[in-house]
């Protein structure tokens, strides 16, 4: 059977900077394997957030797995719920929460300068001890990324993302509607209980950034969806650190490993998600493999680490299945990112992406490296992710 590979840089895009003399980090870094898929292969653009959504990778990586979020979609609380095995009661919905940091009313930092599981674990069994009897529950993730779970009473409730809003007054954008006083009330509860906890006051001692402030927002119930396999006729995994892909392959019936020293920074274990996509290569035909990092740096307006973590893409992802790719040549790759992540405004932008894909049975492709710019000279254009998945998955070596 065909092995097809997708390598995914998440918020790898991004605009041009002028401390980089006007180039994108994708420009600038060395990118020799993504440019060798590029240039042999196919090259081009294709929008991965509908209209009418905001271009969150929740609904980015939906849509490049093949699924209409417009079919699908009801919130990133359910999708990242479902990576923990939550269950819920009817009457409750999944709000996604971070943990954050505050000056005041300032978003310092949307993820509590990357506080650690173990910590964030400890203020998580903290809230729940806080709010034993109620409604209310929190669910520990990964680093600053949790689960809250509330009355469904909420639900109509609108929320925002954090990582919109970095160094920005947020004064005016807690919850807002119907129960809106209910659920701040509910925050303020939470947010005495993490201001007093010994974790951040050992983290203020350190003059690392304090979790003194929860963030809930994207709630939802758990969808309803089919199987990758009765959609697409294809088995296989998701090789990831977040719970938001987990979560995505625990819904439509993907493998997804826990794997050793996957952080979802720039300092993950590189080497064991390789492992873990080629396990799942040896027994199923599609694997998904997702790398957090270039997002982060995005977030992070941090141009120079964003190159690092592409250049850590390339040659400790890409590069190795690639290699993987001679001793399998029943197999296709594609390289692409969920949606820019741009570092001069730190949150995603909607704007199409490019792409690129390769097999062992081209002689000749685009010859161009790969990089935003050079994906638009093409004019090869899907206009949607699921439409480009199909012409992914219908590519074989012969």
């Amino acid at each position: 059977m065909t092995k097809h590979i997708i390598c995914l840089g998440d918020g790898m895009a991004d605009h041009p900077i002028s401390e980089l003399d006007n180039k994108t980090p994708l420009e600038v870094a060395k990118t020799p394997n993504i440019d060798f898929i590029s240039k042999q292969g196919c090259l081009g653009m294709v929008d991965t957030v509908p209209q009418g959504f905001n271009p969150g990778s929740d609904v980015a990586n939906m849509g490049i797995l093949g699924f209409d979020p417009a079919l699908y979609y009801t919130g990133r609380g359910p999708i990242e719920a479902a990576s923990l095995n939550v269950k819920c009661d009817q009457d409750d919905i999944i709000f996604r929460c971070n943990l954050v940091t505050l000056n005041d009313s300032i978003m310092t930092d949307f993820t509590s300068g990357h506080i650690t599981t173990e910590e964030s674990t400890q203020l998580i069994n903290e809230l729940n001890d806080a709010f034993s009897g109620t409604s209310i529950r929190f669910i520990s993730g990964v680093s600053y990324r949790h689960i809250m779970i509330a009355p469904a009473s909420f639900l109509e409730l609108k929320t925002v993302a954090p990582h919109d809003y970095i160094d920005q007054d947020i004064s005016s954008l807690w919850p807002q509607g119907k129960r809106m006083d209910t659920f701040k009330e509910i925050i303020d509860q939470a947010n005495t209980v993490l201001r007093k906890s010994a974790v951040n006051k050992n983290r203020l001692n350190n003059n690392q950034k304090v979790a003194n402030s929860i963030w809930p927002w994207s709630q939802g119930s758990y969808p309803n969806m089919e199987s990758f396999y009765s959609k697409y006729q294809k088995t296989g995994g998701i090789v990831t650190a977040v719970d938001l892909l987990k979560g995505l392959g625990c819904l439509i019936n993907l493998e997804t490993p826990t794997v050793p020293g996957a952080t979802g920074f720039i300092d993950t274990n590189y080497a064991n998600k390789v492992s873990a996509a080629k396990k799942i290569l040896d027994e199923h035909d599609f694997c998904y493999i997702h790398i957090e990092a270039p997002d982060e740096a995005g977030h992070m307006g941090d141009a120079h680490l964003k190159i690092k973590a592409i250049e850590d893409f390339d040659l400790n992802v890409v590069g190795p299945m690639l290699d993987y790719m001679k001793y399998q040549p029943d197999s296709v790759i594609m390289v692409l990112p969920d949606h820019p992540t741009p570092c001069n405004i730190k949150t995603h932008t909607h704007e199409p992406v490019p792409f690129c894909f390769y097999h062992s049975s081209y002689s000749l492709g685009s010859q161009l490296p790969y990089t935003e710019k050079t994906g638009k000279t093409t004019q090869v254009m899907h206009s949607t992710p699921w439409d480009l998945l199909r012409t992914f998955l219908n590519e074989s070596p012969h």
